[in-house]
């Protein structure tokens, strides 16, 4: 059996200094030991930790990397800690707006794994590149403290910081989607800790299917600010993975409603459409089957997020969605699936997470459940 590198996990990487960091800052780490658990979806039996300073301003020297089965809260399931090491080291120095791959480690993922990324900071690289809203608890803990089983005293952080990847070593042709897009992807909405978020129920729903969650909340399509730009960040996030075989693009809803919240120029539905078109070629060239979203409602959202929903945002949104329809060849409809038949400018009372733009874990089923439909079909 022919085996390959497959992306298995994915964080798409943020600034420490966007304006995401009003909501949850960056920071930087000096002898102190960081805990991240992450859930992995596919299956196999050697796997590759990757990490990230993309966004550092000075190298990054990260002392220890130690890979765990998750046990519960901070604590690692005995007898499963491994060393991890790059270039046969144990030190690794990670230069300013580079990502390092780990060498192979023997530990076997079955499917849906949890797994613990411990990681000792021994200096202080200044504010870390990170991902804000990783919707799971990770752990900082004074000292070096990557092979304790239990941490005592530990701080909770909310972001995940450094860590951006884990690949397994998969049987060759497995089917690999990236979902591609903004919070709602991101799983903004769902509950902290349940891994509730769209992709990762979809996972649940595609037999020998690995997926990639490639949210980043608050992200637009044309304008950068929180992430980059959909539009540049796409070849970096999506491409590079390696065994990408579908995407799923899920963006323009910032694109349409920010600018009211923000004071900033409008954006067309000529706009939103080129910036579709831009990255629907982009892996139509690389060979991914794409499947293009339309954009879920948000009307009410005024209430929680002033200036986000407006006529003439909402007039793009349709038109938007009606291009979406009649020109990308795989459509997943995600404004069909969660809006009010009731009132179709709204999202279904049973979907809202309460701020009338995020789905709740009941939405997110239903995200998946339709785009679960839609990969099937376009198989």
């Amino acid at each position: 059996m022919t085996t390959t590198w497959t992306a298995a996990f994915r964080s798409a990487p943020v600034s420490a200094h966007e304006s995401m960091t009003l909501i949850h800052p960056s920071r930087a780490f000096r002898d102190q030991t960081l805990r991240q658990i992450v859930r992995v979806h596919g299956a196999g039996d050697r796997l590759r930790v990757r990490l990230s300073n993309q966004y550092g301003k000075q190298p990054l020297t990260i002392a220890r990397t130690h890979v765990a089965a998750h046990d519960t809260r901070s604590s690692i399931t005995p007898g499963t800690d491994i060393a991890v090491t790059f270039a046969g080291t144990a030190q690794v120095t990670i230069e300013a707006g580079a990502e390092v791959v780990s060498d192979p480690v023997d530990f076997a993922a079955a499917g849906k794994t949890d797994l613990v990324v411990s990681t000792y900071h021994a200096s202080d690289a200044g504010l870390a590149t990170y991902h804000p809203f990783a919707l799971q608890t990770g752990y900082v803990v004074a000292g070096d403290a990557v092979s304790r089983t239990h941490l005592t005293g530990a701080e909770e952080v909310e972001p995940r910081f450094y860590l951006s990847g884990i690949d397994i070593e998969a049987p060759e042709g497995r089917q690999v989607v990236a979902a591609f897009g903004d919070s709602l992807t991101d799983g903004v909405g769902t509950a902290h800790g349940a891994h509730h978020r769209y992709p990762d129920l979809l996972a649940g729903k595609l037999d020998d299917t690995f997926v990639l969650n490639l949210g980043i909340a608050g992200n637009r399509l044309l304008s950068d600010v929180f992430g980059e730009r959909g539009i540049a960040r796409f070849e970096r996030d999506v491409l590079a993975a390696p065994g990408v075989t579908h995407v799923v693009v899920q963006l323009g809803i910032n694109d349409i409603g920010m600018p009211g919240m923000l004071g900033l120029p409008a954006v067309s539905a000529g706009e939103l459409i080129a910036g579709l078109t831009s990255i629907n070629d982009q892996a139509g060239r690389a060979g991914l089957t794409t499947i293009v979203a339309t954009v879920s409602p948000f009307g009410g959202a005024d209430g929680v997020s002033p200036g986000f929903d407006t006529s003439d945002g909402e007039r793009t949104r349709q038109l938007v969605n009606e291009w979406i329809r009649a020109h990308c060849d795989t459509v997943a409809d995600l404004d069909h699936a969660l809006h009010d038949p009731a009132a179709p400018t709204v999202l279904r009372p049973a979907y809202d997470s309460g701020d009338h733009i995020h789905p709740n874990d009941a939405g997110a089923e239903a995200m998946a459940d339709m785009l679960a439909r839609v990969i099937t079909t376009s198989a």
